[in-house]
């Protein structure tokens, strides 16, 4: 039979496994946030943990997502953040104090390359900001899917 194989390497999608850290001050924010994007979670000693499917023309994301608990916060934080791909800050309202105290932390976990997205909820969380919600988590995958891409090109 001529042609390639079905599953070749040539054909078949590249899997990745993202940990996505997702923080803020407003645990229930985070739940409902968190709800839009997760298929699923669970929560386990203060630790929020869900799962995200994406697909792309050539790969194929899981995104695990990360959240402690405010109250747990500074015990978890290190377990939280280790291994963290991308993070997520969410926040009610624009607050540059605040966003600055977690941007200094993932900085000092993690690094400076880490790519970070800020997303506050105003409001409620309607059909209209479930969809910016879904289009930035998707838009925080590609730029982390990238980010992997180029750097097991250049190894």
């Amino acid at each position: 039979m001529a042609g390639k194989k079905k599953g070749s390497v040539s054909t078949k999608q590249k899997r990745y496994l993202f940990k996505v850290t997702v923080v803020g001050p407003d645990d229930a924010l985070l739940e409902k946030v968190l709800g839009v994007v997760n298929q699923s979670s669970v929560a386990i000693d203060g630790i929020r943990i869900g799962a995200t499917d994406v697909e792309t023309d050539d790969s194929k994301v899981r995104a695990v997502t990360w959240s402690p608990r405010h109250s747990v916060l500074d015990v978890l934080l290190s377990v939280t953040f280790a291994g963290a791909n991308a993070v997520v800050i969410i926040l009610n309202d624009k607050d540059p104090d605040i966003e600055a105290i977690y941007r200094k932390e993932i900085v000092d976990r993690l690094g400076s390359d880490t790519p970070t997205r800020v997303l506050t909820v105003g409001t409620g969380i309607d059909e209209f900001k479930q969809h910016e919600i879904l289009t930035m988590f998707e838009e925080l995958f590609q730029a982390v899917l990238k980010d992997k891409q180029k750097n097991s090109k250049s190894v």
